[in-house]
């Protein structure tokens, strides 16, 4: 049964799934792909191929106008804002990560304890037949001794 925590990151990576199936990424339209069908952990890992803003690029020199200094910041302000996305998108992908090895660690609980549980059924199983067979042998030889003392 999933916690409260997991289904509100399920929620969560299904509301940035749709955030991230509007951005247009590189290659999207490319035909080598096709029959491969894509899952979605493997859509949410792609990322948008961007420039990394060189450092002639950022730097603010005297002889640049206004318009060139709003240029910069809106350029750094941009990658600001993808940088932060794509920490958010891996803090969520970790969030998954962190709630599927949880997942797995209960269910692998849940199984030793089962095979635990099975382990002693088959034991007590064992003891039963043990019991069964001397009832049974001390029956065979109650009847051999009645057989031989009515002869």
């Amino acid at each position: 049964m999933l916690t409260l925590k997991a289904c509100l990151r399920r929620l969560k990576a299904w509301i940035v799934n749709e955030e991230i199936r509007e951005t247009k990424f590189v290659n999207e339209e490319s035909d080598d792909d096709e029959g491969y069908n894509e899952t979605p952990q493997m859509a949410m890992r792609k990322t948008r191929v961007r420039k990394r803003p060189r450092e002639d690029d950022i730097k603010i020199r005297k002889e640049d106008s206004r318009d060139e200094i709003k240029e910069k910041f809106g350029s750094l302000k941009e990658s600001f804002n993808d940088t932060k996305d794509n920490v958010t998108r891996l803090q969520f992908e970790v969030d998954c990560l962190r709630d599927e090895r949880e997942e797995m660690e209960e269910e692998m609980r849940l199984q030793r304890v089962e095979l635990l549980k099975l382990i002693e059924f088959t034991k007590v199983l064992k003891q039963e037949r043990e019991g069964d067979k001397n009832t049974i042998k001390r029956q065979q030889e109650m009847i051999t001794n009645i057989t031989c003392g009515m002869v």
